[in-house]
């Protein structure tokens, strides 16, 4: 909790309720009330029960009803289920009227092999708060490409872990109850200042860039709107992620994003290039002029705050740090 504390100066509340989003904004989900369902689904990989359990008890501490998917605890291989019965409960979860909100259990991955076996206009169709990141940076990517706002943002291990009382639960808490965050983030020696606004979109580095071109890139989708992008990563090599920043320039993303907030990358395994990957990073992006804010809180870490995709946005770098409007 410390650590979160330090590393985020302030997380203000700027709304008391919930406001239809601005003309620029995807469609936002609609807020939910107390008693509402929230299904809690396993699109990738096995989730252990404890943390869907433990995470349960949050969602009733909070007022809403969890709904357990039939396949949610269940494994096959390293996935929680075949890919018939994920895209099941996804779809149970979609169309049921009674079900407000989808929390994912975990990413690993495999969210994407549902998605080649459904129709994803279905997202349109249904707006609803899908909730989770790492992999689930793919459905995320269906879902916004459709013009429907998700939600990167913990799931059941986070919850759990912090029994939903930790800055991270809570904003997230507070989102779907319908009160958007505002957030004031430590300066950074590496940042860029400016200010910019766009609609916010990203997630998982590694999935953005596996998606490129195909029906769920979102950033391509977005290809002639404001863009403030954000990205994270765990487990890459220096010189993996050194592809991966390349290939948004070369594909142009950096050419057409209006600002780019960089969020934690944990566990990398260095080479000799650099000291730390904010320098690599810095050395791709010091040919644009766009706004950078290092250091935000999200990614695969205790410090990993909602970020809800699509909504219009207004980040804001300077000497005292990094501020994110919604």
């Amino acid at each position: 909790m410390n650590k979160i504390k330090k590393i985020l100066v302030a997380t203000a509340i700027i709304m008391g309720a919930w406001v239809v989003a601005p003309a620029q904004s995807l469609v936002r989900p609609k807020p939910l009330k107390q008693g509402d369902k929230i299904a809690i689904i396993s699109p990738a990989s096995a989730c252990k029960a404890s943390y869907v359990a433990d995470a349960c008890e949050v969602l009733r501490q909070w007022g809403y009803n969890p709904v357990i998917g039939s396949h949610a605890l269940g494994k096959h291989g390293s996935f929680a289920g075949t890919i018939e019965e994920r895209k099941s409960d996804l779809l149970k979860a979609l169309t049921d009227p009674e079900i407000k909100a989808i929390l994912c259990s975990r990413g690993g991955y495999g969210s994407v092999q549902e998605l080649c076996e459904i129709d994803r206009n279905i997202f349109a169709k249904y707006p609803k708060w899908l909730i989770g990141y790492s992999d689930i940076t793919a459905l995320h990517g269906a879902i916004t490409s459709q013009g429907v706002m998700s939600l990167h943002a913990p799931m059941c291990e986070h919850i759990a872990k912090f029994e939903g009382a930790d800055s991270c639960s809570i904003v997230l808490r507070n989102i779907l109850a319908g009160t958007m965050p505002h957030y004031k983030v430590a300066a950074d020696m590496r940042n860029r200042h400016g200010q910019a606004s766009g609609l916010l979109l990203g997630g998982n580095l590694a999935l953005l860039n596996s998606f490129t071109a195909s029906p769920i890139d979102m950033l391509s989708c977005y290809a002639n709107r404001d863009v403030i992008l954000f990205v994270e990563d765990v487990g890459e090599s220096l010189e993996r992620l050194n592809r991966l920043f390349y290939t948004l320039r070369i594909n142009g993303t950096f050419d057409r994003i209006k600002g780019l907030i960089v969020g934690s990358f944990s566990d990398v395994a260095y080479t000799p290039d650099f000291a730390h990957v904010y320098d690599m990073i810095e050395s791709i992006v010091s040919v644009y002029n766009f706004p950078v804010a290092y250091g935000f809180p999200v990614g695969h870490t205790d410090a990993n705050f909602p970020m809800p995709e699509g909504a219009w946005v207004t980040l804001t770098v300077d000497a005292d740090g990094a501020e994110l409007a919604f």
